[in-house]
């Protein structure tokens, strides 16, 4: 005879995440969520009023995962070879998480506020922004990194890219990007606009 898993918000989450990832944000109910854990749905309420938190919970959970690999990948690297490692390790995560991807970007969008893993996020993107050779406001820089890096996870997610390897684009825009700073085409600041 098998016996329920102790519940707690952490089983629920380990729970939930696999489902999520193994089936996808549409087979992830509530109820689908109890059974799989051999409770009724209404011990989940204790720990999540809805599915809404919890699909919050998991964008949360999935902005933590992502965090650790970013910190990871460029632990004690110098800002240059920082950012090529931590762009590698977005895409990695979006391409092996993609569910998991799709709901942390989702819960960014929906929310009047961006939870606080995403903040995190940010605030480690800024500080390495900060740390590259250039006179553009770190928040353009984190900016326009995000853009380029999301832009690419979509293409790959759509099968836009013509064929191409996710990997190699993505070694190609770093490319360009290293070479337009070791170039110096990038340390003067574009001139404001008259007021």
């Amino acid at each position: 005879m098998s016996y329920p898993r102790k519940l707690s918000r952490e089983t629920i989450l380990e729970v939930a995440l696999d489902t999520l990832e193994s089936e996808g944000l549409q087979a992830l109910s509530m109820r689908a969520l109890a059974s799989g854990l051999q409770v009724a749905p209404n011990a989940l309420y204790r720990y999540f009023p809805g599915k809404a938190e919890l699909v919050a919970a998991l964008a949360e959970e999935g902005s933590r995962i992502l965090l650790d690999a970013l910190r990871t990948a460029s632990a004690g690297q110098p800002p240059l070879l920082a950012l090529r490692t931590l762009a590698r390790a977005y895409l990695d995560f979006a391409r092996s998480r993609p569910a998991l991807y799709q709901v942390k970007m989702a819960e960014v969008r929906s929310g009047e506020q961006a939870p606080p893993s995403h903040d995190a996020i940010w605030a480690f993107v800024l500080e390495l922004a900060d740390a590259l050779p250039l006179a553009h406001d770190p928040r353009d820089v984190g900016t326009a990194l995000w853009a380029g890096l999301h832009g690419l996870v979509e293409l790959d997610r759509l099968n836009l890219l013509d064929g191409r390897d996710a990997q190699h684009t993505l070694d190609v825009m770093l490319d360009l990007t290293v070479a337009g700073l070791a170039a110096g085409l990038n340390q003067a600041k574009p001139p404001t606009a008259a007021a």
